[in-house]
């Protein structure tokens, strides 16, 4: 059976109309219909998005997709019974190959009856904190169930000085650990929900490798996430560095990623916040700053955000800004909403979640972070506004 053949018989078996596929994939009606006719072909993250609606293995529907794509390339030429043998011959060559092997530390799939982390937090704004590899305790967390998660995950070769901790002997490796934690936030976070994830590059033999945007770009290709913003993290000042022909690197990058385009967003809630950072700012460094003026009218924020780090007491780990979090938060989970952080370190996510209010969940591989995330908060007052 053809792809557009597929997805025609799927629809009407589901119930759905071509509009209502239409506005899920985001395209208009006329464009949907062009794929069931076979006139056109949808992006592979649509594909992806119209299996998840569908509740059909995606991968099936994906590899009817790429059968599509070959068939209409070579159907009509007289040369295509001999492109098809040769087309066999390479693929068979290419699985007889010798593969690069990928570890994936990650436990069999949890039971769906088994997921009870959300149901075991209740309505307590106290965190749950859990010690364990992210992938592996998210899988305990109920379908659908969190409105924000914002992680900032150990950065690629920095993984082995007893603070944090992704086992992994290749960036490859690395990053296939990584996209196996945000496949289980793609099933936890509700449809409204926000991911916002901050991971650092790493530099090697003098250039950099680009790893968080190569994560990024495989969770749209490969999982079907969106891109709302890139913000630039500013972090004002970095350790010295000694190299002659870079430039000296003060930036990160934090990425706002949705599944679907009607996601929660309280624009007002972040203008206060943003507002109240740009004027306490003002205050500290004794300058009537403008922008503290226009921000009490309301401007939004800018995609590039200064916020100076902060030390911890553990050599060489450095805690997440409050800052860094807290507009995330107030932006993008509601008031009643559940916040979880699958990389939480010392618990700057939690703390946070539990100083405005929000419930939240915490994952690390690090007792001693746990502990002391535990610890921070429980000597916390919980604020009444």
């Amino acid at each position: 059976m053809l792809f557009s053949e597929s997805i025609k018989q799927l629809r009407i078996d589901s119930g759905k109309r071509q509009a209502d596929l239409a506005k899920a994939i985001g395209v208009d009606v006329p464009a949907y219909s062009r794929f069931e006719h076979g006139e056109r072909r949808p992006k592979r993250e649509q594909v992806l998005r119209l299996a998840r609606i569908f509740k059909t293995d995606p991968n099936v529907l994906i590899a009817q997709w790429l059968a599509d794509e070959a068939y209409s390339r070579i159907a009509h030429d007289k040369m295509a019974p001999q492109a098809a043998m040769l087309l066999c011959q390479m693929l068979d060559s290419d699985i007889a190959a010798p593969a690069k092997t990928v570890k994936r530390p990650i436990a069999p799939e949890t039971p769906a009856a088994q997921r009870d982390m959300v149901a075991r937090l209740g309505r307590s704004a106290m965190p749950l904190l859990e010690q364990g590899d992210a992938a592996t305790v998210m899988q305990r967390i109920e379908d659908e169930s969190i409105d924000c998660i914002i992680t900032t995950p150990p950065y690629w070769r920095r993984r082995n000085q007893g603070t944090e901790g992704i086992t992994a002997s290749s960036q490859e490796e690395f990053l296939e650990h990584l996209m196996a934690t945000m496949a289980q936030a793609w099933r936890v976070l509700k449809p409204e929900g926000s991911l916002w994830l901050n991971l650092g590059d790493d530099t090697t033999d003098g250039f950099v490798q680009c790893l968080p945007w190569r994560l990024v770009l495989d969770m749209i290709d490969r999982q079907g996430w969106h891109l709302v913003n890139e913000v630039i993290w500013n972090k004002i000042k970095t350790s010295p560095q000694g190299s002659q022909d870079h430039l000296r690197k003060v930036h990160e990058s934090m990425f706002h990623l949705v599944k679907n385009d009607d996601f929660y967003y309280n624009d007002e809630e972040l203008r206060h916040t943003y507002g109240l950072i740009v004027r306490n700012d003002s205050k500290n460094r004794g300058k009537a700053d403008k922008s503290a003026k226009r921000n009490q009218q309301g401007i939004i924020p800018s995609d590039v955000w200064t916020i100076a780090t902060q030390h911890s007491g553990t050599a060489r780990y450095r805690i997440a800004p409050d800052m860094l979090y807290r507009l995330p938060i107030v932006a993008t989970c509601p008031r009643d909403g559940i916040v979880l952080d699958p990389y939480c370190g010392s618990g700057t996510a939690c703390k946070i979640a539990y100083e405005l209010n929000r419930r939240s969940i915490g994952i690390d591989t690090n007792a001693e972070f746990i502990r002391q995330a535990r610890s921070g908060i429980e000597q916390k007052p919980l604020s009444l506004f």
